[in-house]
């Protein structure tokens, strides 16, 4: 399990690409607001939620809004 502290950038795109890979991701909202797209939905997490899921999903994880956002990110990468 690797954690990371990310820093959000408003997005400037809304044609996100989504990614995919083997594993599992926790996400927890520092602050700011936080969309995630998880196959065909988008979750809308706020300061104090959290989301986890498996990764071979398609996903992508960008700040909402229009303003930026801080998490807190886990991902399991199995070897």
């Amino acid at each position: 399990m690797e954690p990371f502290l990310i820093d959000i950038a408003p997005a400037s795109d809304v044609d996100f690409i989504l990614s995919t890979h083997e594993g599992e991701e926790f996400i927890y909202v520092l602050n700011g607001i936080v969309e995630i797209n998880y196959g065909k939905d988008v979750y809308v997490l706020e300061e104090g939620d959290s989301i986890y899921y498996d990764s071979i999903v398609a996903h992508h994880v960008h700040a909402g809004n229009g303003s930026t956002a801080k998490i807190l990110g886990v991902i399991y990468t199995p070897y």
